[in-house]
C-alpha cells in the first residue's frame, strides 16, 4: 500500500485551515496545518512534507516571503499559493519566487486537488531525474518584436526554434513536423492560446506546451491548467530556460 502524501496547509483563517485539512484528508492525503510562516517553517523542519498550500496575505510573514524561504531551503518542494487578492503583479512575483501554482479565492476544491496532484507528479519526475529532453521548439507569438527576441535567445540556450504568428499557422506546421515543445502566447489572433493548447493535446499529447501571457488569468486560472508550464510577461529568459530544462516526460 502506497504511503499517503503529506501536505502542509498555511492560512491564518481557522475556517479555511479546517476546511482544507478535512478536504485533503478525505482525498487521501495526510494534512498538516500552520497558522503562520514561522510555524510553517518549524513544521517543515520537523516533518517530511511532500507539498505546501499557503495563503498569501498573512500576519508576520506574507505568503510570498514564506514561499521564498521554502524554495531556498527545499527548492524541489511544490508550493501552491492561494489568495483573495490576486493581480498581475502578485502572480508575476509568485512565479518569480518559484510558486508551482496559484489559485484565487474562492476556488473549487476539485481545482485545488487537480493542481496539487499535478505539482506532486512534476516534483516526482524531477526528483527521479526524468526531465524531458528538449531540442526543438515551436514559438507562437503575434508580437513581432517579442517573437524575434525569443527566436534569437532560444538558439543560444541550445534549442532549434521555428516561428508562427498565430494558432492556425502553428497547427499547419505541427501537421508536417513534430516538436518537443510549443511556447505560445495566450492572446493570439484567430484562436486563443488556450484553444491551440487543446488542439495540440488532442492531436499530439506527447508535445509539451508552455503558455506565456501579459494578461492575468481568470478567477480560477482554468486557461493554464492543462499547460506544462506558464509564465507571466515580462519574464527573465533564465525563467523560460529553467522551465524547458525541467519539463516532466510525457505521461
Amino acid at each position: 500500500m502506497a504511503m499517503k502524501k503529506t501536505v502542509l496547509v498555511i492560512d491564518d483563517d481557522e475556517r479555511i485551515l479546517t476546511l482544507l485539512q478535512e478536504t485533503l484528508t478525505a482525498a487521501g492525503y495526510r494534512a498538516l496545518i500552520a497558522a503562520s510562516g514561522p510555524e510553517a517553517m518549524t513544521k517543515l523542519t520537523a516533518e517530511q512534507v511532500d507539498a505546501v498550500i499557503s495563503d498569501i496575505k498573512m500576519p508576520e510573514w506574507d505568503g510570498l516571503t514564506l514561499l521564498q524561504r521554502i524554495k531556498t531551503e527545499w527548492p524541489e518542494l511544490p508550493v501552491i499559493m492561494i489568495t483573495a487578492y490576486a493581480d498581475a503583479l502578485i502572480r508575476t512575483e509568485a512565479e518569480r519566487r518559484g510558486a508551482d501554482g496559484l489559485l484565487d479565492k474562492p476556488f473549487r476544491i476539485d481545482r485545488l486537488e487537480e493542481m496539487l496532484s499535478g505539482a506532486l507528479r512534476r516534483a516526482a519526475t524531477t526528483t527521479n531525474g526524468a526531465a524531458r529532453k528538449i531540442e526543438t521548439v515551436l514559438l507562437v507569438e503575434d508580437d513581432d518584436e517579442f517573437r524575434q527576441i525569443l527566436l534569437e535567445v532560444l538558439p543560444g540556450m541550445g534549442y532549434t526554434a521555428t516561428e508562427a504568428r498565430d494558432g492556425e499557422t502553428a497547427l499547419k506546421i505541427l501537421a508536417e513536423k513534430s516538436f518537443d515543445v510549443v511556447i505560445t502566447d495566450f492572446m493570439l489572433p484567430k484562436m486563443t492560446g488556450r484553444e491551440l493548447l487543446q488542439k495540440i493535446k488532442a492531436d499530439k499529447p506527447e508535445t509539451a506546451v508552455i503558455m506565456i501571457t501579459g494578461y492575468a488569468p481568470s478567477v480560477d486560472g482554468h486557461e493554464f491548467t492543462d499547460a506544462d508550464g506558464f509564465l507571466m510577461k515580462p519574464f527573465r529568459f533564465d525563467e523560460i530556460e529553467k522551465l524547458l530544462k525541467n519539463l516532466p516526460p510525457p505521461v
